[in-house]
């Protein structure tokens, strides 16, 4: 089996902070060579698109195989395909909150996800600084109606949001809850968008990058544009591939499709009635495979198994974008 060259990175992450301190790109022409050196950590990962913790063997093993002069010093490694996040002209905050905030080129950052457990990943990390009176912390928590069991039986119980700012900024808390609510009501816009990036502590001139990218893309022939509901630990997924596929899962995904968007369009809103939806996203798709994939081919409506999230992967055209968050 062969496949078109593929980009990588390989990245060391600093303890104390858990952001990425250097990196290393390098190609692989064969996925199999690099399938075979990630073991059974890969057998449900055809395409290679998730992220993978390394462990100190198989950073040396991908180093001698492809020739990448990478050496970690003990440093937490992972792995992952090159992402639409990379492009971008600016530095992305994401995986660069804690050291960003305490630099104060961010002001706010938000985690989510369910619990148990009463943590997210990283936090005792913040937790020292707020400790220390740098940073604000508040906690949310959202219990599901139900506990929601999971299929290899794990119990989520519900949502559990943390924000953090620098002190003295801590009014975008409430800030971004009311951009929250109103986008509930209207749906996400460029405008939300806006807010949001600025609420962040993104520069003007990057606001203004993002959302002329984002209108750049609401048009193309030949595709289709699908929307989905996503739980937060779907959305960090999706977040931590930048954008460009969708995390694998044991559940259906239920999608609806669109040939352009319509302000009034309520079908894709009716998704984020589940109990669990923090945000609803939207993707391009190429439009006769993905109308190949689905069953009922003359329906909005549409259930994908979930071991075809792969072939959906292989349609998108274009970065997720996140249409309503919660």
């Amino acid at each position: 089996m062969t496949t078109q060259p593929r980009r990588f990175i390989l990245q060391a992450r600093d303890p104390k902070h858990g952001s990425p301190v250097f990196e290393a790109l390098f190609v692989v022409e064969r996925l199999e060579e690099l399938r075979s050196l990630l073991g059974s950590a890969a057998a449900e990962d055809p395409d290679l698109e998730m992220f993978y913790t390394l462990e100190p063997s198989e950073v040396a093993a991908i180093g001698r195989h492809f020739d990448v002069p990478f050496q970690p010093g003990g440093r937490e490694t992972s792995l992952y395909q090159w992402t639409g996040l990379r492009e971008i002209p600016y530095l992305v905050h994401t995986g660069y909150e804690l050291v960003l905030m305490l630099e104060g080129r961010k002001q706010f950052a938000r985690m989510g996800g369910e619990y148990p457990p009463m943590r997210h990943e990283g936090e005792d990390r913040f937790d020292r600084y707020v400790a220390q009176g740098l940073l604000h912390k508040e906690v949310e928590i959202a219990p599901f109606d139900e506990p929601h069991r999971m299929a290899r039986g794990q119990v989520f119980e519900g949502i559990r949001t943390v924000y953090y700012t620098r002190m003295g900024e801590e009014w975008r808390i409430p800030a971004w809850k009311l951009v929250s609510k109103a986008s509930r009501k209207s749906g996400w816009n460029e405008d939300f968008e806006r807010l949001e990036g600025m609420l962040f502590g993104y520069e003007e001139w990057q606001n203004d990058w993002w959302v002329e990218h984002l209108r750049k893309r609401r048009s193309k022939f030949g595709t289709l544009l699908v929307y989905l509901a996503v739980t937060s630990s779907d959305l960090a997924g999706i977040e931590s591939a930048g954008y460009r596929s969708l995390p694998t899962t044991t559940q259906p995904l239920n999608l609806v499709s669109a040939f352009e968007e319509e302000q009034d369009d309520e079908g894709p809103r009716q998704l984020t009635y589940a109990t669990d939806a923090v945000a609803l996203v939207r993707f391009r798709v190429k439009a006769l495979p993905f109308l190949e994939l689905v069953s009922e081919k003359q329906q909005r409506f549409h259930e994908l198994p979930s071991e075809r999230i792969k072939d959906l992967n292989r349609l998108i055209v274009e970065d997720i974008e996140i249409v309503i968050k919660a």
